[in-house]
């Protein structure tokens, strides 16, 4: 009898440069991104109940967590408290020691055999989180120490509807093709009321005027948060590697704040 798939919230997350510093420097940052994905999973109020796994990537790792827990509260509260761990980090190291990572949203099907975890729905969500503008958007934030993906499918479920604590107008939709998938994603990231270096960008120095404070519906919250003013080192500068110098524009579309992608 074959193994029987089970349905997850999947999260992904991948260090950024990781595979250009030393082998004892890779060692201690991933020992610091577990301990930081556990407190923020604490915070978040997901405990030992909710994990099904939580697996090692080398430069990263993947959760698959039960559905009995929030997509908001994994889009929000352990999001957010993700990025006040690697803030935290990034005030007691240097370039050298930069901590920043990529996190994607998923949820699918997913089995396991006697070999590990299989399933469409997690390649998707390892592919989520390579993608080549999510890469370019957190190479160009540096007031964050991480930049977010989620899927068309998780976009569709939680952000579309524009919970206030989940404002639908920081999140940009951009392609994602990989392989057999043809499809969108959409980005976050932390402290910019829109993602950095996919597209059209304001002038440095100059931040964006969101689509909240132009309606006059106050400040949006990415640059009026805990976090605001936070500077996060970027590996980029000393490790060097890919450069993304973003999405072509006309690729990018534009944010609709309540309309979200088909699978």
């Amino acid at each position: 009898m074959g193994i029987k798939p089970r349905y997850y919230l999947i999260v992904v997350l991948d260090i950024e440069q990781f595979g250009r510093r030393t082998d004892p420097l890779q060692q201690w940052l991933r020992e610091r991104l577990h301990a930081i994905t556990d407190e923020a999973l604490r915070e978040a109020g997901i405990g030992p109940a909710d994990m099904e796994a939580v697996s090692d990537r080398g430069d990263g790792s993947f959760l698959l967590i039960r559905p009995t827990v929030s997509k908001l509260d994994l889009t929000t509260r352990f999001v957010d408290a993700l990025q006040a761990g690697l803030r935290g980090h990034a005030q007691r190291s240097n370039e050298d020691s930069a901590l920043r990572v990529r996190v994607a949203l998923h949820a699918g099907d997913v089995a396991r055999d006697d070999r590990g975890w299989v399933g469409e729905a997690l390649n998707t969500a390892c592919r989520l989180v390579d993608l080549d503008a999510l890469r370019a958007a957190l190479g160009a934030a540096d007031r964050s120490g991480l930049a977010l993906a989620v899927s068309a499918d998780w976009h569709t479920a939680v952000v579309r509807h524009d919970f206030p604590e989940l404002p639908a107008a920081g999140f940009r939709e951009v392609p994602f093709e990989a392989k057999e998938i043809h499809s969108h994603a959409w980005l976050h990231v932390p402290g910019y009321d829109e993602p950095p270096g996919v597209g059209s960008s304001p002038a440095p120095g100059k931040p964006a005027e969101s689509a909240r404070a132009a309606t006059g519906q106050g400040p949006a919250s990415g640059n009026h948060g805990p976090f605001a003013g936070a500077v996060f080192h970027n590996p980029q500068r000393v490790y060097g590697g890919d450069h993304y110098e973003g999405v072509d524009p006309a690729q990018v579309r534009p944010r609709d704040g309540g309309q979200g992608a088909g699978a």
